[in-house]
């Protein structure tokens, strides 16, 4: 049994303790002591690293009364009954604990405002999330941050409560507990009252600050995304230096960067339209002087032409060939190498309704060499990753093609 320092004292930095017994796992070796500071990792807060004897303790896990101390490698020399010193990574530890009770102070809030239940809580490596049951807007959420901080800056007690069945019932519980005995109630004082065995800070005012980073829609509420005191600091540090590398960039003042990048959108693609306006009068010109070039005498009849492209990426491709079939009476096969990529299109004009099904010319011809796609009875088109021959594609197609027609 490991006697759980921490319940009582989340402020204990370095001790002293006894091995009761080494298990060896896999690639490493943990030891059981009997008794520690190191917070084993649940209740969604992670776990406390730190120093072992000289050893790396990387990660804490609980096993009912027994807490391990993984290490990294082997615990030579150690053995059962062994004294070793051990040191918490201090500066994880308070940061956790700032971000812990933050999350209860922003659950209460949360729940006084707008009745909203926390329906989950993970805190990440530099993040905290809680899920909320009830949706909220951007008024909502800033309403929420700012009563959340009223909190912090009030620099509240925190509590550790062991109360009997009786004092539990007649506790404002935020939440009911998961276990039937040894229940822990950290209360905020006279804020929230909630079962946990996590690690706290002794006073709100350590939390420093609450930070709602972003919201998103989560089941039928909100996920938020926040960090308390070193991990807002942090947060908000990145955010500051985006600013300012923007403004350097752009030549502006940090209160004109969100108008001047809409603009810069709205430019964008409005460029972006015309570019594609002249693309298309560019192909259309092309597909002129391919067609001027071609023998226009037998315009009954149906003339297949095939397109061997390099570097055309496949919107090209497609514009090309579909521009050519706004005529009558045409079939096309197009085939481009974009890079390493290979790309295809097969497409008939509109006229041609009863023969020549381009998806069944497709699968039968084209699929078979390693391009995956298909279509429709008047266009079909696929890629590969990697170059294949043209020759490969469109000498088939095209004595296909030519067997159809002469039926």
């Amino acid at each position: 049994m490991t006697e759980k320092l921490y319940i009582d004292n989340a402020y204990g930095k370095a001790f002293s303790a006894k091995v009761l017994r080494i298990d060896s796992l896999e690639d490493h070796d943990a030891i059981i002591l009997d008794q520690t500071y190191f917070y084993p990792e649940g209740g969604g807060q992670p776990c406390d690293l730190g120093i072992l004897s000289g050893y790396d303790v990387e990660m804490v896990t609980s096993d009912g009364d027994e807490i391990s101390h993984h290490i990294i490698g082997r615990a030579h020399g150690l053995k059962p009954g062994d004294t070793v010193e051990c040191e918490l990574d201090w500066d994880r530890r308070f940061t956790l604990m700032q971000q812990h009770t933050g999350q209860h102070i922003l659950s209460s809030c949360a729940e006084k405002l707008f009745d909203a239940n926390t329906v989950g809580f993970h805190i990440g490596d530099d993040y905290v999330t809680v899920d909320l049951d009830v949706k909220l807007d951007s008024d909502q959420l800033d309403a929420l941050e700012r009563m959340a901080n009223q909190v912090v800056y009030a620099n509240m007690p925190v509590h550790a409560h062991y109360p009997s069945a009786e004092e539990l019932a007649q506790m404002p519980l935020r939440k009911q507990p998961k276990v039937a005995e040894n229940i822990r109630v950290i209360e905020v004082d006279q804020t929230d009252f909630s079962p946990c065995g996590g690690t706290h800070v002794a006073r709100t005012g350590e939390i420093g600050i609450i930070k709602v980073k972003r919201m998103e829609t989560y089941k039928s509420g909100v996920r938020l995304e926040f960090g308390c005191g070193y991990f807002a600091l942090e947060s908000l540090s990145k955010r500051n230096q985006v600013i300012n590398d923007l403004m350097r960039l752009f030549s502006v003042k940090d209160n004109e960067i969100l108008p001047f990048c809409e603009q810069l959108l709205e430019n964008q693609k409005r460029d972006r339209y015309e570019i594609e306006q002249l693309k298309e009068q560019s192909m259309r010109l092309q597909v002129e002087k391919l067609l001027s070039d071609g023998d226009d005498d037998t315009l009954e009849e149906i003339k297949v032409i095939t397109l061997r492209e390099m570097g055309l990426p496949m919107t090209d491709l497609r514009l090309k060939v579909s521009l050519i079939c706004e005529r009558e009476n045409f079939i096309v096969f197009g085939c481009s190498h974009e890079a390493e990529k290979t790309h295809v299109v097969l497409a008939k004009s509109k006229n041609l309704t009863s023969d020549f099904d381009m998806g069944v010319l497709f699968k039968s011809v084209v699929a078979p060499l390693g391009i995956k796609g298909g279509g429709n009875a008047f266009v079909a088109q696929g890629g590969a990753p990697q170059t294949i021959d043209m020759d490969a594609i469109l000498t088939p197609l095209e004595e296909k093609m030519t067997e159809i027609v002469s039926l």
